[in-house]
């Protein structure tokens, strides 16, 4: 991914909302119903190109397969790897002072088929295959071309935030692992021409969140050993084919729990990626533009801060768009600002704070303050 040459550029966070009925496809097999894998791949197939097709036409500049093959994010890891079953239970600071907002978030049919497993045997790629159909897929989709495409994948570190270990000794072999593991696909992804973008919502969540012992962890001794995971999951990929993605959770709640960008930014920029992706639209992290006056972001990153909120389904004026993208370029410079959203808006399958609807809605809206913001700043 390069940097800006003439205009702002548009990206979003990688998940799309997916079809009705791949949705309920999806459901059926996380229910452990008798589904037709040849006609769930078929589908996801034609989802994959009509997203791609609907992301051009918005005008989104740096687009994703929409994770249409996969039932979350994070949780893929259960099906393509092996180790992962049971059930972990999720926890957040904020939600436990609001619960009637958790029982509105997790009780619907959506948020009952969100499934976080724990580790409870050795962890390997078992399913190389599905791996490979989604980067074909894609690549069929965008008619061969893979620039300016990206594919998410989780991070080892979320991996260990997210699903309790209950089979190795330490949390040390844990992501150890995990980070051997997940660097098969990293590799693989990159290898077939696109960039990556890594999913570490733990770098922020960790602070308010947890699945196992009794709270959040020290943020000052878990970030960096989980960079550095990283760093080492991804050795021998270039910088610029990588973009780090760390948000407070994409679910919509209060968030009043959630630690400052200051005091988790430095660790993070010890990364190996050279774009750094934060939320910066919705109402609890707006403000941390101010972040960049204090924090001199390193010359070799870049930043796509998110532009527009990802839960709510107010759609943002473009010139508020166009507003928050000059406000980053301002600081960092123009080249070095590519626009996004907060998070993706089909994090899990089914699940979203946002209407699919308006997710397109919000894309458009991205795209046009995008336009604007470069006809200002150019």
């Amino acid at each position: 991914m390069q940097l800006n040459k003439d205009r702002i550029r548009t990206t979003h966070a990688g998940s799309l909302p997916r079809p009705d009925d791949l949705v309920r496809m999806m459901w059926d097999k996380l229910d452990g119903k008798a589904v037709d894998e040849k006609k769930l791949a078929a589908r996801v197939r034609q989802a994959v190109d009509e997203v791609v097709t609907r992301q051009r036409k918005v005008g989104i500049d740096l687009i994703s397969d929409g994770e249409m093959s996969k039932p979350g994010f994070s949780n893929y890891v259960a099906q393509r790897y092996t180790g992962f079953a049971d059930k972990a239970e999720f926890r957040a600071a904020d939600l436990a002072d609001a619960p009637g907002v958790a029982q509105q978030i997790f009780n619907s049919d959506a948020g009952q088929h969100v499934l976080l497993p724990a580790v409870v045997g050795p962890i390997e790629l078992r399913d190389r295959a599905a791996i490979q159909a989604d980067l074909d897929n894609f690549k069929t989709a965008l008619g061969g071309r893979t620039d300016d495409a990206f594919i998410c994948a989780v991070t080892p570190g979320h991996v260990t935030f997210n699903f309790p270990n209950r089979y190795y000794p330490s949390f040390e072999k844990y992501l150890e692992a995990i980070s051997n593991a997940l660097a098969i696909e990293y590799k693989a992804i990159v290898d077939a021409g696109f960039d990556l973008q890594l999913d570490s919502p733990d770098l922020a969540m960790s602070g308010h969140c947890f699945t196992s012992g009794p709270g959040p962890v020290d943020q000052k001794k878990y970030i960096p050993v989980v960079i550095e995971a990283l760093n080492h999951a991804t050795r021998g990929i270039p910088p610029e084919k990588m973009r780090l993605h760390l948000c407070w959770g994409n679910y919509a709640g209060p968030h009043h729990r959630d630690v400052e960008l200051r005091a988790i930014i430095q660790p993070v920029l010890k990364t190996t990626a050279k774009f750094i992706y934060p939320e910066a639209a919705n109402p609890r992290h707006e403000h941390e533009w101010e972040v960049w006056e204090e924090i001199k972001l390193p010359d070799d990153k870049a930043l796509i801060p998110g532009v527009i909120d990802s839960v709510t389904n107010h759609v943002e004026h473009p010139r508020l768009v166009a507003q928050r993208i000059e406000r980053f370029a301002g600081i960092i410079g123009k080249e070095r600002v590519i626009a996004g959203t907060d998070c993706g808006f089909g994090t899990f399958v089914g699940w979203s704070g946002c209407d699919p609807t308006v997710a397109w809605l919000k894309l458009e809206a991205l795209a046009e303050g995008a336009r604007i913001a470069s006809k200002n700043l150019w």
